[in-house]
C-alpha cells in the first residue's frame, strides 16, 4: 500500500434531528446557547476602535452572503432576515472530553475526544438539526477512519464524568436539555434512523499527484467508514467497481486540489488548501465550517421533513397533502445561489439524499389520493341526486304534508307531539347524511369542538 498523505488540518461534525417546541427555547439559552453570530471575524479584542470595525466585518459579511446567496437561502441560513417560516441558530462552545473507544479486536484503543461546540438549527415547523463539532487529537487517517465510524451510531458507548453512556444519550442529556433522541414517543425516532450523519473537511499537505495513496480512494473510504487501505487491498470488504463508481458519480471534483464525496450518511471533502484552522485562515475554515455546512443543514432539513410526510401519509391523506404542497413550493430551491460552486454542492448533497426521489414517491401517492377522492366524490354526487330524485318524485307539498298526516293519524299523536318528534328525527339523521355529503367540512368542525372542549 502507498503511503498516506500527511495532515495538518481537520474538521467533524456530528449532526443528527431532533423534535422541539418553540417554548423550550428559553431552555437552550439557560443552558449557555447563544445565536449564531453573523462573523466570527472579530477585530483584536484590546483595538480602539473595535466596535466600528467589528460593524464594518458585520456589514460585509451581510453584503457578501447577499451577493452570493439568493434571498430566500440566505436570510434563512445566514443572515436572518427572512419575512416568515425562519430558522433561529444557535450556538454554544463548551467543551466535553468523552472517552471512546476506537478500532476492533487487538486494535482497539480508548482515546479522548473533545467536542468544542454544539450548534441548534431550530425551523419554524419545531424540526431541530443538532451539530456536534469534534477536535481530533491525531492527524492521521487512520485516527480520523475510527472516530468518524464510532461517531455515527446512535449506541456507541461513551466514558463521560465516570459513567458509561451511550452517544444519544449524551447528547440528549449534555446537548439537547433532555430532550430525547429515542424512545416510543419521539418523532424523530421514528423517521432519522439510528446514524448520526458526518460532515467530515480533511486538509493534506501533499498533492494528489500518484506518489502517495491515491485522494479518490482515501474519500470513499472515510465517506462510507471503511477500513483505510480497503480499496487498494481489493479484499473481501473492498466493493465491487461498478459499485465505486456509482457511488463516485455523485463526487465533486470542480478543481485539482480536491475531491468532495456526497452519500446518505456522509458528507466528505479531502484536499490540498481546501481547509485550515481559525487561526491560521479564517476564510478557509469560514467556508467549510459556516457556509457549506450550512447547504448540507439545508439538506438534511428537506430530507426528515419528505420522509415524515411520507410515513405519516395514511393518518390523515388530505391534511399532509396540503402541508407537503405548502412546504416542497417553500422550500425545495432549484438553485441557491449566483456562484456556480454553491449551487454544485448543493445539487450534490441534494442527489445523496434522494430528496427528489422523496419528492417523486409522494406525489405518485398524491395521484392516488387524488383519484380516490374523485372516485368518493362521485358516490357522494350519485347519493345526493337520488336523494334529490326521490323528493321530486312527490308531486308536490301537499302530497307529502298528506302522506305525514295519515301516518300521524295511524300513530295516533297529537300534531305537537307528532311534527316536533319528525324535526328532531330530520335533524338527527341529517348528520350522518351531511358527513357523508360534506366530509372535509364535518372533519373542520369536529376539530374546532374538539379545541374548544381542551380549552
Amino acid at each position: 500500500m502507498k503511503p498516506l498523505p500527511t495532515i495538518d488540518a481537520a474538521l467533524i461534525k456530528v449532526t443528527g434531528v431532533f423534535s422541539y417546541k418553540k417554548k423550550q427555547i428559553p431552555s437552550f439559552i439557560s443552558a449557555g446557547y447563544n445565536n449564531i453570530p453573523l462573523t466570527e471575524n472579530l477585530p483584536p479584542s484590546d483595538a480602539s476602535d473595535y466596535d466600528q470595525r467589528l460593524k464594518r466585518e458585520k456589514e460585509n459579511t451581510r453584503n457578501f452572503y447577499r451577493d452570493t446567496y439568493y434571498r430566500e437561502f440566505s436570510s434563512l441560513m445566514f443572515t436572518g432576515e427572512t419575512d416568515d417560516k425562519g430558522m433561529r441558530g444557535l450556538q454554544r462552545k463548551t467543551e466535553f472530553t468523552v472517552g471512546i473507544t476506537l478500532g476492533f479486536g487487538d486494535k482497539a484503543r480508548q482515546v479522548d475526544v473533545i467536542c468544542t461546540q454544539q450548534e441548534l438549527f431550530l425551523f419554524d415547523n419545531e424540526t431541530g438539526i443538532l451539530s456536534l463539532t469534534f477536535k481530533p487529537s491525531q492527524h492521521t487517517f487512520e485516527y480520523l477512519s475510527d472516530l468518524t465510524f464510532g461517531l455515527r451510531s446512535f449506541d456507541t458507548k461513551l466514558i463521560f464524568s465516570g459513567n458509561t453512556l451511550a452517544f444519544h444519550e449524551f447528547i440528549s442529556k449534555e446537548v439537547l436539555c433532555n430532550i430525547p433522541l429515542r424512545g416510543a414517543n419521539v418523532q424523530a425516532d421514528d423517521y432519522s434512523g439510528s446514524k448520526f450523519k458526518i460532515y467530515t473537511v480533511i486538509n493534506t499537505v501533499e498533492p494528489d499527484d500518484g506518489k502517495l495513496y491515491s485522494r479518490d480512494y482515501l474519500v470513499y473510504e472515510i465517506g462510507t467508514a471503511s477500513r483505510i487501505g480497503t480499496m487498494e487491498e481489493q479484499g473481501y470488504n473492498a466493493p465491487s467497481l461498478s459499485y465505486y463508481e456509482e457511488l463516485m458519480q455523485n463526487s465533486i471534483k470542480v478543481f485539482n486540489n480536491y475531491t468532495g464525496l456526497a452519500l446518505l450518511d456522509s458528507f466528505t471533502i479531502i484536499g490540498t488548501g481546501v481547509f485550515q484552522y481559525k487561526e491560521s485562515n479564517y476564510f478557509s475554515y469560514n467556508t467549510y465550517n459556516r457556509v457549506y455546512f450550512a447547504i448540507y443543514i439545508y439538506n438534511l432539513f428537506l430530507r426528515y421533513n419528505l420522509f415524515r410526510f411520507n410515513a405519516i401519509f395514511s393518518e390523515n391523506p388530505v391534511k399532509v397533502r396540503d402541508e407537503f404542497e405548502g412546504f416542497v413550493n417553500h422550500y425545495n430551491f432549484s438553485h441557491i445561489s449566483f456562484n456556480f460552486l454553491p449551487n454544485i454542492f448543493y445539487k450534490k448533497i441534494h442527489d445523496a439524499l434522494g430528496i427528489d426521489a422523496e419528492i417523486e414517491q409522494f406525489e405518485k401517492r398524491l395521484g392516488k389520493l387524488a383519484a380516490s377522492i374523485q372516485e368518493d366524490q362521485e358516490k357522494r354526487q350519485a347519493a345526493l341526486l337520488g336523494l334529490v330524485s326521490l323528493l321530486t318524485g312527490l308531486s308536490s307539498v301537499n302530497d307529502i304534508l298528506d302522506i305525514l298526516e295519515k301516518v300521524r293519524v295511524q300513530v295516533n299523536w297529537s300534531s305537537g307531539l307528532f311534527y316536533s318528534s319528525l324535526v328532531i328525527l330530520v335533524l338527527f339523521l341529517s348528520v350522518p347524511v351531511l358527513s357523508y355529503l360534506f366530509p372535509e367540512n364535518a372533519k373542520k368542525i369536529k376539530r374546532r369542538l374538539f379545541k374548544n372542549r381542551k380549552k
